[in-house]
């Protein structure tokens, strides 16, 4: 039993010795074939074989034959002549572009693991192996391997199909809104590099013969005529187009009726774009290039092509939630825009917050405290908080900035919608909180926001009778929002509307009920924000301490 099963192993090991080596025989064949095969090149071989005569006068009618007789390296995949007879061989646009598909660029033989991944043809469309059916575009290799001196051809039982790219494919549905409102962003412009200078005007100008081109920005940002990107574009029935469209249009709002439309559609457009190529069918949701998330959970699909840079689907009862395209802003401490003076903002280096960064403005504040008593007063046999003190709070004493509603500029692209305004601003100086009241108390962190709209009046110093009041807030000079923390405590504080004593604007009161907590942004666009001190006194070179970590701006979206 032993010497059979010993007899068994060596038998197993030499069947398998004699596999490889006719393996790599094959393929060293085929490459000792394609450097010795005489000195003919890809169109001579091709016109030796009757069985591709059709191809060879496709060849000579396109122009392509010539390219075949040159010293370049290219593939060519051959359709034997009964593939051709489903083909208007009379149309010489078509033949171009059929043609085209059939040639690749440098020379890939059947043992280069390169020619079953995704080859450039030489009309820049992709021919991409499925694994699967073991095909080129639905074409099969039946002869493989034909080499020439500039070359290698491989016979195939069909055409290697023609796959539009994804805007050539929307560019067929004329009708469609997507298409319309892309298709009208077209702008034509001098190609300076193709165009020739042919003289001077009288003016001095340059007089060109013009060369004329199409640009075309959502193209640029989402290049869906690209034949070296990948992406999953979904194209929605009008009727679901323009049923978003409604939902989206008051959150963009430009200030006329065409810049608002044109903002709604680019954005409702650009929403549908998926990187890579994504089977929409499999799942309740995907995500687009841009992080929003699309439900697919009552999808109806009503036509797909997979095209030469990914995959086109027509669809129906496709939807975004206005949360998950409306989304929370939020603006990190240190990414501020400018300052009264940058010399007295401090960036910090803190583990606990956000992006481990904070800013802290260099300043003080005198605040008085309800202090213990040191000894029980009689006839009292405690001690009790009654006795008030004063201290002043600093961050470096050497470094006080004496400046009345020190600012620190902030920007945001915002949305024409309603914000809820929250911030996290730590005061983690250790004396500055003194939660017995023992010795002096907690340092209150009271700050103001101004804030200026979209396409409004930057905001400026100057209001009447003091030059470093601020003016051109949205809610006026004696009205802003209001931060109100302590010292050691880390926590999301939400703002709101208080009253301001002019012309300091020091904070008085805070205003009432749910419509103070509002910040109210009616245009679509940049917003600028300032983050002052001044809040409870401008006494010469006590106008208080900044703190931030983050801000941020949460809409209110009522959406079911």
């Amino acid at each position: 039993m032993k010497h059979l099963r010993k007899c068994s192993l060596l038998l197993s090991l030499f069947l398998t010795v004699i596999f490889w080596q006719g393996c790599n025989e094959s393929a060293w064949e085929n490459r000792l074939n394609n450097e010795i095969n005489t000195n003919k090149d890809l169109f001579e071989v091709l016109s030796s074989k009757p069985e591709l005569s059709v191809f060879i006068s496709m060849l000579n009618k396109t122009g392509y034959s010539e390219i075949l007789k040159t010293a370049n390296s290219f593939t060519v995949f051959a359709p034997e002549n009964p593939a051709w007879s489903a083909i208007d061989t009379s149309n010489v646009d078509l033949i171009q572009k059929t043609v085209g598909m059939l040639i690749a660029y440098n020379s890939y033989f059947s043992d280069n693991n390169a020619l079953y991944t995704q080859l450039k043809a030489v009309n820049t469309k992709s021919i991409v192996y499925n694994a699967q059916h073991k095909t080129f575009n639905t074409a099969k290799i039946i002869t493989a391997d034909i080499p020439a001196a500039n070359g290698v051809i491989h016979i195939t039982d069909k055409l290697i199909d023609r796959k539009e790219n994804i805007w050539d494919h929307l560019s067929e549905k004329t009708d469609n809104e997507q298409f319309v409102y892309i298709n009208k962003l077209n702008t034509r412009i001098m190609d300076e590099e193709k165009s020739i200078a042919t003289g001077v005007y009288p003016d001095g100008k340059t007089k060109y013969d013009t060369v004329w081109k199409n640009i075309n920005h959502f193209l640029e940002k989402y290049p869906l005529d690209n034949e070296d990107s990948t992406y999953t574009y979904i194209v929605l029935k009008n009727s679901n187009f323009n049923l978003i469209y409604n939902k989206y249009k008051p959150y963009f709002n430009l200030g006329t009726e065409l810049r608002t439309d044109s903002a709604t559609r680019f954005n409702l457009c650009q929403d549908f774009v998926l990187r890579g190529i994504v089977d929409i069918t499999k799942t309740d949701s995907v995500t687009n290039v841009d992080g929003i998330r699309i439900s697919t959970r009552d999808l109806q699909i009503t036509d797909m092509y997979d095209a030469s840079n990914g995959r086109v689907y027509m669809a129906d009862q496709i939807d975004i939630k206005l949360k998950n395209k409306i989304k929370p802003i939020k603006i990190e401490g240190e990414h501020f825009t400018g300052a009264s003076n940058s010399n007295y903002v401090l960036t910090r280096y803190k583990r606990w917050a956000s992006g481990e960064r904070d800013i802290a403005v260099s300043a003080a504040e005198t605040q008085s405290d309800s202090l213990w008593r040191k000894i029980p007063l009689a006839p009292d046999s405690v001690v009790r908080k009654d006795s008030v003190a004063s201290k002043t709070y600093f961050i470096n004493s050497n470094l006080v900035a004496n400046i009345n509603n020190f600012h620190i500029e902030y920007k945001a692209n915002v949305n024409s919608c309603n914000y809820d305004v929250y911030y996290v601003a730590f005061d983690d100086i250790a004396d500055h909180a003194d939660n017995t009241y023992t010795n002096f108390g907690v340092y209150q962190i009271i700050q103001k926001l101004f804030v200026s709209m979209p396409g409004a009046k930057k905001l400026t110093f100057g209001i009447p009778d003091n030059t470093r009041g601020v003016e051109n807030n949205y809610l006026g000079t004696s009205m802003c929002f209001v931060g109100k923390g302590m010292a050691g405590v880390h926590e999301l504080t939400k703002l709101r509307q208080h009253t301001l004593q002019l012309p300091a604007q020091t904070v008085l009161e805070s205003i009432a009920g749910d419509a103070a907590e509002l910040l109210r942004v009616n245009r679509t666009g940049e917003m600028t924000m300032w983050l002052c001190n001044t809040a409870r006194s401008n006494a010469s070179s006590r106008q208080g301490l900044l703190f931030l970590d983050y801000i941020l701006l949460v809409p209110r979206i009522t959406e079911e």
